[in-house]
């Protein structure tokens, strides 16, 4: 929950808790190395390695990012993000596949999906990720950042 203290228009909210964000991949090594780059940031990181944990970690928390693994060939991830949506999950969801299924990718965009990446995701385009979607709410945290989203679909399509 973020704690914010608005005192007049001009003032800028001050949040204490740090941003949360979800992280589903059914293979540990992957959910461990594309929640570094989060971590390094100091963001709250929710890392789920099972569709039933990131289902219950969607009813508790509410997230400012999602990271979701499309899973199997089955796109067991499709799981996780009607979660997300039926929760009304606010900020910015990226699915990201291997290989890259361009009709499992409609089907991502007609969820809600705000990106669709194909595996693996180096840790500089993780990196453009966090600043082009999470960039200003950096700042008001005191962490540097100002990407913008058309900055970041320059690079990484």
């Amino acid at each position: 929950m973020r704690v914010g203290n608005r005192r007049s228009a001009e003032e800028t909210d001050i949040y204490l808790d740090p941003r949360k964000v979800l992280i589903f991949a059914e293979d540990t090594e992957e959910l461990a190395l594309y929640a570094k780059p989060f971590e390094a940031q100091g963001f709250e990181v929710h890392k789920c390695a099972s569709v039933e944990s990131a289902m219950r970690c969607i009813e508790r928390e509410e997230f400012d990012f999602a990271l979701v693994d499309q899973g199997s060939p089955a796109f067991e991830g499709r799981r996780v993000i009607r979660h997300l949506v039926r929760y009304n999950h606010p900020g910015p969801l990226i699915v990201m596949a291997r290989p890259r299924d361009e009709q499992r990718r409609q089907q991502a965009l007609e969820l809600g999906v705000t990106e669709y990446l194909e595996k693996p995701i180096p840790t500089a385009s993780l990196n453009a990720i966090i600043q082009a979607f999470l960039g200003n709410s950096l700042e008001e945290t005191g962490r540097e950042g100002s990407g913008s989203e058309s900055g970041l679909r320059a690079r990484i399509r």
